[in-house]
């Protein structure tokens, strides 16, 4: 039997969705406010977003060990750690003006999808069980 980096894959990959789809909604509704508004949160959502889905591209290769597992557990925490930073500094360098409170609010909001979005999902499963089950008690 394969050891899987994680045992559900899909999870992680609807993390990262979420993160997208956060970003480009956020983005969309601040050129409403200013186009330098909504470019700095565009850019500060992929800040947070691109470096999530390198990681989860990386864990998401079935290994039959599961030290391999951990080794690329580290070697994609790392990734995201060492692309977030290349982002950061392209575009704190490249990219002026920049609304730094745009940017930050939607790194921000891009990596609480990493907490929220898993919260939801269980609430709805939570939810979920408990219709079937008082159907159940209706069945009887």
């Amino acid at each position: 039997m394969k050891f899987e980096a994680l045992k559900a894959k899909a999870p992680i990959y609807r993390i990262v969705f979420t993160q997208f789809i956060a970003t480009f909604i956020m983005a969309a509704l601040c050129l409403f406010v200013d186009t330098v508004a909504a470019y700095s949160v565009l850019l500060g959502g992929l800040t947070g977003s691109v470096p999530s889905l390198v990681m989860a591209w990386r864990m998401a290769r079935e290994v039959a060990d599961p030290g391999l597992a951990l080794r690329h557990l580290v070697r994609a925490q790392v990734s995201k750690l060492l692309l977030t930073v290349v982002m950061f500094v392209l575009v704190f360098r490249l990219i002026e003006p920049l609304a730094i409170e745009y940017f930050f609010a939607a790194l921000a909001f891009s990596l609480f999808c990493n907490i929220l979005q898993p919260l939801v999902e269980a609430r709805q499963m939570i939810r979920q069980a408990k219709i079937e089950e008082s159907m159940k008690k209706l069945g009887q």
